[in-house]
């Protein structure tokens, strides 16, 4: 249930490293395999995505409507990027005209945050 309540409303895209850190002095008993076997079922159950946009670990999204994310370059924070239903309806359309049943869309943008370009300026 902590784990729930941790990744409600969280927006960070949070490693199970950093819920471990943010929970173990809560729950002494917790174990990294606790969490990932969790993320899983809530994965299963369509309450989370797990994302491995930066081929190095693999982070939680508790926002689970059509977005894309973008990894910043410099800071290597991962922000969800606002796109219409209309972008992932056309993306299924093609899939669907060329015979493929597409069942999920994601998204995954490289670039520079605002943040980042702003400290650039």
């Amino acid at each position: 249930m902590r784990i729930f309540e941790y990744l409600q409303g969280n927006k960070s895209h949070p490693t199970v490293d950093m819920i471990y850190d943010a929970l173990i002095s809560d729950i002494p008993t917790l174990s990294k395999t606790t969490i990932y076997n969790t993320l899983k079922l809530f994965a299963e159950k369509g309450i989370v995505s797990l994302l491995i946009i930066d081929q190095v670990e693999l982070r939680v999204d508790p926002n689970i409507a059509p977005h894309a994310h973008l990894l910043c370059v410099k800071c290597g924070r991962i922000y969800d990027i606002e796109l219409s239903d209309e972008y992932f309806k056309d993306i299924r359309d093609v899939g669907n005209k060329e015979g493929h049943l597409i069942n999920e869309v994601w998204v995954s943008l490289r670039g520079v945050c605002k943040n980042c370009a702003e400290d650039r300026s």
